[in-house]
Formats: structure tokens, C-alpha cells, sequence
């Protein structure tokens, strides 16, 4: 197994999670309309009309997981359309912005639905993911306390995906958006912990990315930002990347990544 010690001076790499080591859109469709109708969907087959499609072929807007909530709405609302009607960014930052209800208690409420889903049908529930491989099985072969997740999701369904497909990740190492903690919140908690001086955040959204960016590169830089080319990717967001200087990955760039740090900072025992 491969070692990363947190004391060294490279930069530590740290992971999203949704698009980038796992593929849960259709997890995330069914648990959106789940908070949405107060339902207890299994299926995309269980939504009505093209709502299932619309959702996965807009996933690529959502950042915070409550803000899924709002778009699932919209999809429900217009399941006549076809599945692969796209929403450019002015529309869906009205449909994200229509809500009175606080991010926070959304987020929460997505939560919510998803540990009902959990307990009603938790076999079922795992089937609706998968993981991206070959970067998967890069990711095996690491000692868990070299992982850092940083990610919108809920610790425990990423922990438990996690184990479910054989990646030893530490709770401790999983940054979460529980309580609607943000990720700028939980990168700064990063810092505190670990207290590198440089750090790489590979994600596939592009707006997270951009976020991070302007809160922790704005004086000097600290934080190398990559775009995971196969995650939930919008058709706009390669040419965002490269304006703004980001790497841009597939996963054979990105266990290129992981294989760099095997001879720096890491030793194997």
C-alpha cells in the first residue's frame, strides 16, 4: 500500500467525490424527487414522464446537493419535455434562486430523503451507484489515511459507499456537506488539520472550482484546481477550465496524479 505523510512539503491531492469517484446521478434524481413529492421512489422508472432524464442530463448544474431539490422541481413540472432538453445557466439559476426555503434546510432535507431511502431498500439503494473505473481501482491501492474526500455529499453515504466498494477511506478523511457545511468551509478545515503550504482539488464542477479559486488563490496561490473531464460535465465548462488556467483531466491524467506522489511523500511499507 501506498503511504502519504501529512507533515511533507508537496502539495496534498484531494478528491471530490459525486463525478469524479462516483457516479450516484441516478441515486441523486431519485432522492431529489423523493424530497420533492415527500415519495419513496426506487426507480428513475418510478418518476413520471422524461422528469429521470431531465435531472441527469442537468445534474451538471447543481453544486450544493439542496440545490438538487429545486432543480427536481422543475423537472417534475416540465416531464413533457424531452430528456435531453438542456437548461442554459440563466435559467437554472432562476429555477436555483425561485425557493423560500434557506439552503441549509434543504440540504438538510436531502439528506433526509436519502437516509429514508437507505432504510427502506439499502441494497437497492447501493445498486443505483457506481464507481468510475480505471481511477477506482488507482484509488485501491492507497493506504486510507492518504484519501481526503471533499465533497457535497452526506460523510455517511460516502463512507458507506466507500466500504460497499472496497475503498478503505477514513471517516475522519471524508469533508462533507453535512449542515450544510460548504466546500470552502471544509477546505479551510483542511488546512487547519494537515497545514501544507500548496494543495491540488480535483472536481467536475466548474463552478466549485471557481469558487475555491477566488477564496483561496486570490492573494497568492495555494491551491491547484483540475476539472475531471468524466464526471457531470456541461458543454460549456473546457472552455471555462482552460480561461481560467485549470488543468483539465481525464482519468488516465488523474492516476497519472496519484502515481507522481508515490515517489514524494509517500513511501511504501
Amino acid at each position: 500500500m501506498t503511504r502519504l505523510h501529512a507533515s511533507d512539503s508537496d502539495s496534498m491531492l484531494i478528491f471530490d467525490f459525486d463525478g469524479v469517484l462516483l457516479n450516484s446521478v441516478v441515486e441523486m434524481s431519485i432522492t431529489a424527487y423523493n424530497t420533492v413529492t415527500d415519495d419513496l421512489a426506487t426507480a428513475p422508472d418510478d418518476l413520471p414522464g422524461n422528469a429521470a432524464a431531465l435531472f441527469v442530463t442537468n445534474r451538471y448544474h447543481v453544486q450544493p446537493a439542496g440545490d438538487a431539490i429545486n432543480l427536481m422541481a422543475w423537472c417534475v413540472e416540465n416531464a413533457g419535455l424531452p430528456g435531453n432538453h438542456r437548461l442554459d445557466p440563466a435559467e437554472y439559476r432562476a429555477i436555483r434562486e425561485s425557493s423560500d426555503v434557506p439552503l441549509k434546510e434543504r440540504t438538510v432535507r436531502f439528506f433526509a430523503a436519502r437516509k429514508r431511502l437507505v432504510a427502506h431498500d439499502p441494497d437497492q439503494w447501493r445498486s443505483l451507484n457506481t464507481v468510475y473505473q480505471p481511477v477506482w481501482d488507482e484509488m485501491m491501492g492507497l493506504d486510507a489515511e492518504g484519501i481526503v474526500i471533499l465533497t457535497n455529499k452526506n460523510r455517511e453515504a460516502t463512507v458507506t459507499l466507500c466500504h460497499h466498494f472496497g475503498l478503505a477511506v477514513r471517516p475522519e478523511n471524508v469533508y462533507s456537506g453535512d449542515h450544510g457545511t460548504t466546500k470552502i468551509e471544509n477546505l479551510e478545515a483542511i488546512q487547519a488539520r494537515f497545514g501544507r503550504e500548496r494543495y491540488g482539488f480535483v472536481d467536475d464542477s466548474i463552478g466549485n472550482l471557481e469558487e475555491l479559486d477566488a477564496h483561496f488563490n486570490a492573494d497568492e496561490s495555494c491551491l491547484e484546481l483540475m476539472l475531471a473531464s468524466w464526471g457531470y460535465i456541461g458543454p460549456d465548462d473546457h472552455a471555462l477550465a482552460r480561461r481560467a488556467g485549470y488543468a483539465i483531466l481525464d482519468q488516465a491524467g488523474l492516476i497519472a496524479r496519484i502515481a507522481s506522489r508515490k515517489g514524494v511523500g509517500m513511501e511504501s511499507p
